[in-house]
């Protein structure tokens, strides 16, 4: 093995673990999130997908998020009683609808991801911009890419 493809392998290994651990550590966040608001976690995910896209139709969430029709229905309704979404009847077609979060809950949501985003902010402003384009290059081919399925 080369002197380059043994640091590509090193460098490929660090972020993979990287992520991992990223992952990992957002995932326990957001089970402490979740509990503070009394929500379930998959719920407080899909108030995460309402708030970084807006408004979206149940089939856009369970695009979004990996889940089942029956699944979204889930949780749409345990948020729509617990009173963070409604659901809106489409103006161009009556039968479609979309989710959105209600406005007065949106807050008490978002406040919890504000020090990490200024937190990230603060480490991006450290990278020259090339280093930006990968890292969003990265990112964005891995949420277009879809999840795995789950292995028994």
């Amino acid at each position: 093995m080369s002197v380059s493809s043994s640091r590509r392998n090193a460098l490929t290994s660090g972020l993979v673990r990287a992520v991992r651990v990223m992952i990992a550590g957002s995932s326990l966040y957001n089970l402490r999130m979740a509990e503070r608001l009394g929500i379930h976690p998959t719920d407080l995910q899909v108030l995460n997908l309402l708030d970084l896209f807006g408004p979206l139709t149940p089939s856009e969430i369970a695009r979004y998020g990996g889940l089942t029709s029956g699944g979204v229905t889930v949780v749409v309704d345990r948020l729509e009683d617990g009173g963070y979404v409604r659901r809106k009847r489409s103006a161009k077609d009556r039968r479609s609808v979309t989710v959105e979060i209600v406005a007065a809950r949106r807050r008490k949501v978002t406040s919890n991801y504000d020090a990490i985003q200024e937190h990230f902010e603060s480490l991006l402003e450290t990278l020259p911009e090339r280093k930006l384009e990968i890292m969003l290059e990265v990112l964005t081919k891995m949420n277009e890419g879809g999840r795995p399925p789950l292995r028994d």
